[in-house]
């Protein structure tokens, strides 16, 4: 970082909300004259940190209460980042007293640690490292339960205009002037909106020919894998309104070494768009036909946003960025539209002519700057549009190419559960592949989902990377452990139960749930033989089969008719309780059903010692929550 960029606004995101706000305030400021410093916590510099005097952190919470993947290492898996430097126990307690500083966290009450990822960094950089907090903390509920936006009925984005507002006019007060291009002070005054402003490397033509059909490859990223295809199996009926996938792959390289992994652990899986969708893209933007498999290089530098993407396709063109990097099928963010508004300006695809044009840029417009966001989120968010839906509702826009790495969104890894033993070398996974119908009755498929499903075995195209989140302590290994899967969930619970060499318990308690005894019951053999060998106590349920689940129907219902005996395994024997599957309603009445159980078999007077007792299991690692 440069010595005059004493800004530096920093996020930790899992789902990419914290990193969209840090975007947009970055966009703010900028247009305020401000240098900043935009990047995800891993990719900080730590020795920069000496250099900054105003830090904008915002941070999500994942996991059990941890900061997100890329605010605690690197893109390329390295650990040595900020936050392990501001973990060192010989930091003087006055080091980052030159910092003032300003936090938003991002949670979701529905969580049991709450926005516990922006409450570790400010207790240490605040409470025991020095750094000046510029005004308090502000926390933002998905839920609106907890929190900053607690009872208001206002929205997590209500919570970052907030915190946006209190930085800028901080700033403007502090500094009203600035230098102009001759040197000479003046009052500091905003970039006109209509202004686009480039970032500080984007696309060129290289100037060179490649191959008719040249190898596809990566660079940038050594510690991305390619998989081959072993297996690809579905394991729902055919009947069954959801296809659930078995897919399993292997290190395509012949001298490939073991890859360590453990329960809980997952693969970060790098997909690509299909080609009919790069083609709808490319003729909705069809100035961009004729040069889209021209080679390209960058003005200034690999972009620092592109780390994120495992490596950068070979050759570069435009056809490979649509292909490989860029997320056209995605549901765009707020800061989309407050890059591409400006170039609403093709007046001759406007069937009402310049009237039309101009409703177009000013609703655009509305989209990325407007602080009521109900419009957006119902234009875009309730019946899930992507970018290429809305560049064909917007006519007008013609994008310029040359920037579109900085305006479009980024195809992001997606993570999921491995269902093998640990450091087997045919890595598995148990995913269910997303397909739906909108409110606008048009069918929406996942990405990732749809890609991996349809790989063939014998694949070796299949991009990846291991990622352990050391989720069961081993000093908990021998405990009784208390399985909970409604569906999916089930992935990382197989981990678990094939852990040999030694067995990872003796006392496993699976409780899985599903639909139907014929349908969706994954794995339903292997799960019958690994408890009549007396590997695991099973205990199904199913939800819509009355004939093999007459008098229970969730997973919860089953904890509770048992609830005796896993009372006591809980209180009395040191259990680890381990609980997969979607976020949303079902981890909150597992959790509450978990404390009616120790109320009533376990001692405990009252919900506040239950829910004590509760806190102290997750606080031992004996509580685990893994949801999505």
């Amino acid at each position: 970082m440069s010595s005059t960029h004493k800004i530096a606004i920093l996020y930790g995101s899992e789902t990419g909300n914290s990193q969209d706000f840090a975007t947009i305030l970055s966009q703010k400021l900028q247009r305020l004259h401000f240098a900043t410093t935009l990047l995800p916590l891993g990719e900080f510099n730590p020795n920069d940190i000496l250099k900054v005097r105003y830090l904008f952190i915002l941070v999500s919470t994942t996991g059990q209460g941890e900061l997100p993947r890329n605010a605690n290492e690197t893109t390329t898996g390295s650990k040595k980042t900020l936050w392990s430097l501001l973990k060192k126990k010989n930091l003087p307690e006055g080091f980052l007293n030159h910092i003032q500083v300003a936090f938003f966290g991002l949670g979701d009450s529905s969580y049991p640690k709450f926005n516990f990822a922006v409450r570790k960094l400010y207790n240490r950089m605040v409470n025991q490292l020095g750094a000046r907090e510029l005004f308090d903390r502000l926390e933002a509920d998905e839920q609106g339960m907890a929190g900053s936006n607690k009872g208001t009925g206002a929205g997590v984005e209500a919570v970052y205009f907030e915190y946006e507002k209190k930085i800028i006019n901080f700033l403007r007060e502090k500094f009203p002037m600035m230098k102009d291009s001759q040197g000479n002070r003046v009052e500091r005054t905003e970039i006109d909106p209509s202004v686009y402003l480039k970032p500080k490397s984007y696309l060129k033509f290289a100037g060179v020919t490649t191959e008719n059909t040249p190898v596809i490859n990566f660079m940038g990223d050594e510690s991305v894998k390619f998989g081959k295809i072993v297996a690809n199996n579905k394991l729902t009926a055919d009947d069954h309104f959801q296809d659930v996938r078995q897919l399993i792959f292997t290190n395509r390289e012949e001298s490939r070494r073991e890859i360590d992994y453990n329960p809980g652990d997952t693969a970060s899986i790098y997909p690509n768009n299909f080609d009919h969708d790069v083609d709808t893209f490319l003729n909705n933007q069809d100035q961009w036909l004729s040069i889209a498999d021209k080679p390209l290089e960058f003005t200034n530098g690999v972009p620092d946003s592109l780390k994120c993407i495992g490596g950068i396709v070979q050759p570069l063109t435009l056809r490979n960025l649509l292909k490989y990097h860029i997320d056209i099928m995605s549901i765009p963010r707020t800061s989309f539209f407050m890059k591409i508004w400006q170039f609403a300006t093709d007046v001759t695809r406007m069937e009402r002519g310049q009237e039309q044009l101009d409703d177009q840029r000013d609703k655009l417009k509305e989209f990325g700057y407007d602080e009521d966001m109900q419009e957006l989120f119902d234009y875009c968010n309730r019946p899930r549009r992507s970018v290429l839906e809305i560049l064909d509702d917007f006519l007008s826009v013609r994008l310029p190419w040359q920037y579109c790495l900085d305006y479009l969104p980024l195809i992001k890894p997606r993570s999921y559960s491995i269902s093998s033993g640990p450091s087997d070398p045919n890595i598995e996974l148990t995913m269910a592949v997303v397909k739906y119908r909108t409110i606008l009755r048009k069918v929406r498929k996942g990405v990732c989902t749809t890609y991996l499903s349809e790989l063939p075995v014998g694949d070796t195209s299949l991009r990846y990377k291991i990622q352990n989140n050391n989720l069961i302590k081993k000093e908990l290994h021998n405990h009784p452990m208390l399985l909970v899967s409604p569906g999916v969930g089930l992935a990382p619970l197989l981990s678990v139960i094939k852990t040999d060499n030694p067995v990872i318990s003796k006392n496993i308690h699976l409780f899985f749930g599903c639909r139907f005894k014929d349908k969706d019951y994954l794995y339903g053999n292997k799960l019958e033989e690994w408890d009549a060998k007396g590997r695991i106590q099973l205990h199904p349920v199913f939800s819509r089969d009355r004939e093999n689940s007459p008098d229970t129907k969730y997973v919860q219902d089953v904890l509770w008719k048992l609830g005796a005996e896993m009372t006591d395994l809980l209180a009395n024997h040191e259990a680890v309780f381990f609980l997969c599957g979607t976020s949303g309603r079902m981890p909150l009445q597992v959790r509450l059903t978990v404390i009616e159980m120790l109320k009533k078999w376990g001692g405990f007077e009252d919900d506040e010692a239950a829910k004590d007792f509760l806190k102290e299991m997750e606080k031992d690692g004996r509580y685990i929550q893994e949801t999505w």
